[in-house]
């Protein structure tokens, strides 16, 4: 069978690798080293696309190449990135940025000046929410009152909480973003899953369409969702947060088409060339 897929999107934590927080390192999950090469062999262009906003997207590939998961340059997306490159496009020249270097960086690699959430912080065009622990009320109150000076709110991610080594962890700027809401009745317009702008960005690294691809997830409520708005094929896994009977509680046309226990089924599905479903 003709492979029908160009593209395979991973998500990471909880599909691809289990991230020990204190460590800062990774542990490949089972089927995802030979998942990746499966592809490359096949000639389906692997990219790992991650909801965190932990760590730059450069800072991504030794911890993952030392797991033993080996992408090529440009191929690891985070939300942070996927928001610098639209911020960038709409002509921001100064962004707030409450987050930790996973957030400065990309906005900063994107020529756009970074804002320290401060009293004293001049006027912006935009503030930006990422992951940090680094922050208190001042830091809190600063992004508050650059929205209601006219700063338009945007998130990376909103997600509640994502997988670990450890279990389920929260997710704070979906927590930062709901306190920002209730403070300044302003939506908090969001980059990350399941919004689908991190696939153009696929699109334009790999030719492929959305329907082209494959989104493959341990989330049903973000990779699965993200994929199934663009038209992609859509497989969860239950390495992660979700097992098979949550992924199938959802409707069916946003539900993935297939869930597998983990990445070792991933190439027998006809969809890659396989024989089986």
């Amino acid at each position: 069978m003709t492979n029908q897929i160009k593209a395979a999107v991973f998500d990471i934590d909880g599909t691809l690798a289990l991230m020990n927080k204190e460590q800062g390192t990774f542990s490949a999950l089972t089927g995802a080293i030979e998942a990746l090469t499966a592809c490359r062999d096949r000639g389906i262009a692997p990219v790992a696309y991650t909801n965190g906003t932990f760590f730059p997207p450069a800072h991504y590939y030794p911890l993952l190449a030392d797991a033993g998961l080996v992408l090529d340059e440009g191929h690891i997306l985070t939300p942070a990135a996927v928001a610098a490159q639209a911020l960038a496009r709409k002509g921001y020249r100064r962004i707030m940025v409450m987050g930790g270097d996973g957030t400065r960086v990309p906005v900063q690699d994107a020529g756009i000046e970074v804002i320290d959430p401060t009293s004293d912080a001049p006027k912006v065009d935009a503030v930006l929410l990422g992951y940090t622990r680094d922050f208190g009320a001042a830091e809190l109150e600063a992004v508050v009152q650059a929205v209601w000076d006219g700063a338009t709110p945007y998130a990376g991610s909103v997600a509640p909480y994502f997988a670990s080594s450890k279990g389920r962890m929260l997710g704070i700027s979906g927590a930062i973003a709901a306190a920002l809401e209730n403070a300044t009745d302003t939506k908090v317009t969001v980059f990350g899953k399941p919004e689908v702008a991190g696939l153009q960005i696929v699109s334009d690294l790999t030719g492929a369409t959305p329907r082209q691809m494959a989104v493959i997830g341990d989330d049903p409520k973000l990779e699965i969702r993200m994929g199934r708005k663009a038209g992609a094929f859509c497989v969860g896994v239950t390495t992660g947060i979700a097992d098979t009977a949550l992924f199938n509680s959802f409707p069916e046309g946003e539900r993935a088409h297939t869930v597998l226990p983990d990445l070792t089924g991933l190439m027998d599905l006809p969809q890659f060339g396989g024989r089986s479903t």
